[in-house]
């Protein structure tokens, strides 16, 4: 075998450029293969260049310009009718492309692009598969359909098994679920993934002594598999063989574990001293629960969807902690997520004190902005943020609540400024984080961010520019009914009415239950000369609002 370092080729390869760029691909040099495919493309445009070109694209992470090739090699395959032909290659690009918009979370166009192949190849496995996993990430249920004729093309279809039973799963079918994962492992005798999802699913069904033989099994395949321990304690601990259970704990506490799993597992294994009525060691393991209390743990526990019982175990830690600054904030948090004004009033004291204990802590400010905004304070919400911008001029949330708030006092300019500025900030770098209640105004910070710079755009009058900023909106937010609802306003001030509808159509097919939105989609009907339905839709907004007035 012929091993070339460094990147190196010997020169009889230069007049063979697809073998070249394989080559190169293969020993990972992914950019001086597609500058070869580049160049033999100019002199050589054919499809199938233009397929290993995206191909290799995809693999150095360059979806976009794959995509591109493979439209170009989609192209080139089209007859003088302007069709492709029913051929394993044609369906093989459409294929490729929808893979392309599964990497960039463009989930309804992948799933066209799957349905494209499969129409121009109906004995496509892979094909069913993945158009499968977009719709069951689309929430739809016809995903198992498609899992089950890709296993009825391909009967060895390990993942097809494997997502069938994440479906089944997911729906509370264990039973179906565990079938599915035994035909999976008789696919793959010592699959990891299978054996633990398997006893994870038993877990659940709470047969408890056989999910301990199947997380046992995943442990010996796979000695650091932290779930497959912390899932075994679990089972152990409700069989009550609870040395087994503390000895799990006790390995679990040995690796390194993230904030979540630590806190649960201090949590399970002082639970398990109280019943065996070991006190002191259950002391000591509340305190090192208390010391690992924080608001990020606590969003991901069951406590903030229980803002009563959050509030509670804050003012324990409180108790023992006087000057607890995410103390402070984690209860101002939980008296946000009841929703009302008395609870936004309480939040705002606890949100105060954060800041007076330490007036530096980026993350109370920004709470404190979010509230002062809830309770109709805009100037002094403004001012929060603003000064939480000065601690840290590179805080993205900092910048995105400022400008939602001069978006909501009508200053444009700002608003696009400061969005421009999120934008730019690169959020994986220190960025707090935000409680529930504040993502659940403003979704994702970044996605909220294009939303708004799209709506500035649109009062500017600077068209263009907001129709890429909804674009990418839709891209970054594909199951945003505000999204939807946003753009169909904009195409409706522009008088494309046609669009107008079919934003509004999708912005009611994910949030059917809303009155204006019947209102506004009545309207743009009408316009559209579609009277029949104008007046269906109205009368739907009519019964939705007598419902909610009658609540």
């Amino acid at each position: 075998m012929i091993v070339f370092h460094g990147g190196f080729l010997p020169e009889s390869f230069a007049s063979q450029p697809v073998q070249q760029a394989l080559i190169q691909s293969f020993c990972q040099n992914h950019n001086k293969a597609i500058e070869c495919l580049l160049e033999a493309t100019a002199t050589q445009p054919e499809p199938s260049m233009f397929i290993i070109l995206g191909k290799i694209q995809m693999k150095a992470k360059k979806t976009e310009d794959a995509e591109i090739s493979f439209k170009k090699a989609m192209k080139l395959l089209k007859t003088s009718a302007k069709t492709l032909p029913n051929t394993f290659e044609a369906a093989e690009i459409y294929y490729l492309t929808g893979l392309c918009y599964m990497e960039q979370k463009s989930l309804l166009q992948a799933c066209d692009a799957f349905s494209m192949a499969i129409r121009l190849h109906s004995s496509y496995p892979d094909a069913f598969y993945q158009r499968g996993l977009c719709r069951m990430q689309l929430g739809q249920a016809k995903c198992i359909q498609d899992f089950s004729q890709a296993l009825a093309l391909c009967p060895s279809h390990f993942q097809a098994y494997m997502s069938r039973a994440a479906y089944y799963g997911s729906k509370g079918r264990y039973s179906k679920a565990i079938l599915n994962c035994n035909e999976a492992i008789k696919i793959l005798p010592n699959s990891v993934q299978a054996y633990f999802y398997r006893g994870t699913l038993k877990c659940q069904n709470k047969a408890f002594k056989a999910a301990i033989e199947d997380l046992s099994k995943t442990i010996d395949l796979n000695k650091i598999c932290i779930l497959a321990y912390y899932n075994r304690a679990v089972s152990y601990h409700q069989i009550k063989d609870f040395r087994e259970a503390l000895k799990d704990y006790g390995i679990l506490l040995l690796l390194e574990l993230n904030k979540e799993i630590n806190f649960k597992v201090l949590i399970n294994r002082g639970l398990l001293y109280m019943e065996l009525d070991d006190y002191a060691n259950a002391c000591e393991l509340q305190a090192a629960y208390i010391q690992t209390l924080s608001v990020s743990t606590c969003q991901s526990t069951k406590l903030l969807h229980e803002p009563e019982e959050a509030v509670r175990s804050f003012d324990q830690v409180l108790k023992l902690d006087p000057v607890s600054v995410d103390a402070y904030v984690g209860r101002g948090n939980s008296y946000m997520e009841k929703g009302d004004e008395a609870g936004c009033k309480r939040a705002q004291k606890d949100f105060l004190r954060a800041v007076h204990l330490n007036p530096k802590c980026v993350k109370a400010r920004i709470c404190l902005g979010y509230n002062l905004q809830a309770l109709g304070k805009l100037q002094r919400a403004w001012s929060q943020f603003t000064v939480a911008i000065c601690i840290d001029p590179k805080c993205h949330a900092a910048y995105a609540g400022r400008a939602s708030v001069c978006l909501q006092s009508d200053e444009t300019f700002a608003a696009f400024q400061d969005t421009n500025t999120a934008l730019k900030v690169d959020v994986s770098l220190n960025q707090p984080v935000l409680p529930i209640w504040i993502r659940s105004q403003n979704k994702l910070l970044n996605e909220s961010a294009v939303i708004n710079r799209a709506i500035t755009n649109t009062l500017l009058n600077n068209i263009e520019e907001a129709k890429e900023d909804f674009e990418k909106a839709v891209c970054l937010c594909p199951f945003s009914a505000a999204v939807y609802f946003n753009r169909a306003n904009f195409y409706n001030g522009l008088k494309q009415y046609e669009l107008a509808e079919k934003d509004i159509s999708t912005a009611l097919s994910i949030q059917p239950n809303d009155a204006l939105m019947y209102k506004f989609r009545a309207g743009i009907r009408g316009k559209l000369g579609f009277n029949k339905e104008a007046v269906e839709d109205y009368k739907q907004a009519i019964t939705i609002q007598e419902q909610i007035d009658s609540m």
